[in-house]
């Protein structure tokens, strides 16, 4: 029922809420508490934003660790290394054994991917043809 003999906004509108009390769900982004929603009821698309994949992020991982999968969500709206990337082992915590022929280099060496590799983790024993050359008795 209108106040006068003309209706007014205040007669017959109500605000619509804000996001303040909307929770978003995992992937996306809470968008300002003071965003007002498009109708009476608060929807996704009125106070969430979609979280990029580390694909679409563009993140690249520093050296010594190793991409996860490109669809990866990111935690927030920015993709950040513990989001896109895993810790590469070390030739020690990955058991690498070197085979007949090669030594292991340092036990800290960090892995080039997350499998690690005779390259990786081994250097050839040096052969008599090698230098310094051994001298040989008469």
């Amino acid at each position: 029922v209108c106040s006068t003999l003309t209706c007014s906004q205040a007669d017959c509108c109500t605000a619509n809420p804000t996001c303040g009390s909307y929770a978003c769900p995992v992937g996306f982004t809470a968008k300002a508490w003071s965003t007002m929603c498009s109708s009476q009821s608060c929807v996704q698309s009125d106070c969430c934003t979609v979280n990029p994949t580390c694909g679409s992020g563009g993140y690249k991982c520093p050296s010594g660790f190793s991409a996860k999968t490109l669809t990866t969500v990111c935690g927030t709206q920015s993709c950040a290394q513990s989001d896109c990337c895993i810790a590469n082992p070390t030739c020690t915590s990955s058991g690498y054994v070197c085979p007949l022929g090669y030594t292991a280099k340092a036990t800290a060496t960090v892995c080039a991917s997350l499998s690690c590799t005779q390259m990786d983790c081994c250097s050839a024993n040096p052969s008599c043809g090698s230098s310094p050359a051994v001298p040989c008795p008469s």
